[in-house]
């Protein structure tokens, strides 16, 4: 070989030798500035686990400050990926963790492949709060679980199972959408209800445990802490006792009537102060246990749920229904209001309402006697709906448009800004705009009879008819309802401090709202009032109305009752709703009587006991 080939092959191999050397250094360089932090964490994860620590949710309580959701320590069963075997062995542990939990190893496989994220040493949790005995099993198998971790953390807690669930809601998963917000996927959040409302103030921030495990994950010692931050309480308007009151008297009411009426199982009630809006009590049945949500049997549960005829996840005090006779009141109003009926006018009332070749009888009482000469008093108290169809269809009431400025003016067909989820329905006014837009045809006055007795296409909640009744009551002042009276820190820093606001000022003549306020107590008090029955020997000089609401052809009427008390000074306003249930004499009014009787009776019992 010559020299210069010598010299041209040491020249090749100097510049493989620098190429290889630039192209080491290049690679230490990508790995030690571009990927240094990401194998750091993959490293660290082989002997560091992570471990967040969850917030406590805020503590919900009642207005006296008594616990109605908390929380309380439970185990959670975890699995850190990158702690798994990755030969076939990974199998075996999957299918031994499964028996000891009662999960079959596919569906820990799903949950891994759906929640393991970008850093497989962060534990993905499989079961929340597993019984003391799983714990142990779980330790002493604890040589054969590598990657497997049981952890202490809070789980929520419904003190009195079904009470008010509707109201509280629960917890479930995250969607897509939450982990947008910051949300990881094995946290719970507020699906519906308060928990769902307020879930801003309920969260808390997390905080995690920086901890040195073995190859069995188990932990050796704890490297650094952050402190997770509790959620904020909620200090509720509800009376827990006026609520336990409320649910049984819907719950016995509802038995007795489905023993002879199988189609009876459901409806809502609401109590409210008018003289704060305040709701003492609100009861949609039947309910739910929301700690369901939360076990193992959740799938089990949700389905059984689902499967109930009476559809317990809806909220009934929130749904808009057609309000039957309870509306006529605002009738009334309207065309007192505009001086096409004076309060001491009386009409004859024969039973029977005619508009050119249609007739309108009492066929929906058939054993009810006409109510004869009366004044709106008398009308009220018999329920009379030829009385209001006659005044409906005055010139000066205004038809269908007099009767919806009235009714709008007391807050039908709108929201009434109540702070939950799923958000309250409108409801529906309808006026001649209103038919020409959405039918595109003409207004008829057989539209304005039926209307007038809220009938036809006129719906309303129990919500809002609470809050219509609280204008009656208070002779045309309406609060905004509203359930969470504060949000407090756990150290006691008020965050959301709410009080009463005035919403609207209904105004009319005092004789109008005399009128008709003892035309709501004649229902009650006279003997032949239709709620009489319910309401005899009442000491605390009630007022309200009963109401049967036509539906679907050869669907039972749905039961109604509006009232407050006292008369003359109201403390209490009670709307009950009976889905179904006929008559409102019958299946609602005796509903409302004992919720009422509950409230006295406690709010005697409290000054007794407040005076020792």
């Amino acid at each position: 070989m010559s020299d210069d080939e010598l010299k041209v092959r040491l020249k090749t191999m100097s510049a493989v030798l620098v190429l290889l050397f630039g192209l080491l250094v290049t690679r230490l360089w990508y790995l030690q500035m571009i990927k240094g932090e990401q194998y750091a964490a993959l490293a660290d994860g082989n002997r560091i686990r992570v471990v967040p620590i969850r917030a406590p949710r805020g503590t919900i309580l009642d207005r006296f400050e008594r616990p109605i959701v908390s929380n309380r320590f439970s185990y959670t069963v975890s699995i850190v990926p990158l702690g798994l075997p990755t030969d076939d062995s990974k199998s075996e542990v999957l299918s031994l963790l499964g028996r000891l939990i009662g999960m079959s190893a596919d569906e820990i496989e799903r949950i891994l492949d759906e929640e393991n994220g970008p850093y497989p040493y962060e534990p993905v949790r499989l079961k929340r709060d597993v019984s003391p005995e799983v714990v142990i099993a779980l330790e002493e198998q604890r040589i054969d679980l590598p990657g497997v971790l049981v952890e202490e953390e809070w789980t929520r807690e419904y003190i009195y199972e079904d009470l008010a669930s509707q109201t509280l809601g629960y917890l479930g998963a995250v969607d897509k959408e939450d982990l947008k917000k910051g949300y990881r996927p094995t946290d719970l959040i507020g699906k519906t209800g308060l928990e769902k409302a307020y879930e801003e103030f309920l969260r808390g921030g997390d905080g995690q445990r920086r901890v040195e495990v073995n190859a069995l994950s188990k932990p050796l010692r704890e490297l650094s802490t952050i402190d997770p931050v509790p959620g904020h309480d909620l200090y509720l308007t509800l009376d827990l006792d006026l609520q336990m009151a409320t649910e049984k008297a819907m719950r016995e009411r509802l038995d007795l009537l489905n023993k002879s009426a199988p189609r009876v199982g459901a409806g809502a009630v609401v109590v409210l102060d008018p003289r704060t809006g305040e709701i003492l009590a609100l009861v949609s049945h039947p309910g739910y246990d929301p700690n369901m949500f939360l076990s193992g049997e959740r799938s089990r549960y949700y389905m059984q749920i689902l499967a109930n005829p009476h559809r317990p996840l809806l909220h009934r005090a929130l749904l808009d229904y057609p309000p039957g006779s309870v509306f006529k009141p605002f009738t009334g109003l309207a065309a007192l209001d505009t001086g096409a009926l004076k309060p001491d006018e009386e009409y004859n009332a024969t039973g029977y309402g005619k508009y050119g070749k249609m007739d309108w009888t009492l066929r929906a009482r058939p054993r009810q006697q006409p109510a004869g000469r009366v004044t709106i008093v008398g009308a009220l108290a018999r329920s009379a709906n030829d009385f209001f169809w006659n005044i409906a269809l005055r010139p000066a009431t205004g038809g269908v448009d007099g009767i919806a400025r009235m009714a709008r003016a007391f807050g039908f067909g709108q929201p009434t800004g109540l702070r939950i989820s799923p958000t309250e329905r409108s409801g529906l006014i309808p006026d001649k705009e209103w038919k020409r837009r959405t039918y595109r045809q003409p207004w008829y006055e057989a539209e304005t009879m039926d209307v007038a007795i809220g009938q036809g296409f006129v719906t309303a909640t129990p919500l809002q008819i609470a809050v219509a009744y609280m204008g009656l009551a208070n002779r045309g002042e309406i609060y905004r309802p509203y359930l969470v009276k504060r949000v407090m820190t756990p150290e006691g820093q008020v965050v959301l401090d709410v009080t009463p606001q005035l919403a609207r000022r209904v105004k009319t003549d005092a004789a109008n709202w005399e009128a008709v306020v003892e035309g709501l107590k004649a229902v009650t008090q006279w003997p032949n009032g239709t709620a009489a029955s319910a309401f005899r020997t009442a000491p605390y000089d009630p007022a309200g109305k009963t109401g049967s609401a036509q539906t679907a052809a050869g669907q039972p009427a749905h039961a109604w009752f509006a009232g407050f008390a006292p008369a003359d000074d109201p403390e209490i306003v009670v709307v009950v709703f009976v889905e179904f249930g006929e008559g409102g004499a019958s299946a609602a009014a005796p509903i409302a009587r004992q919720i009422m009787d509950a409230y006295f009776d406690m709010k005697a019992e409290r000054a007794v006991k407040s005076s020792e």
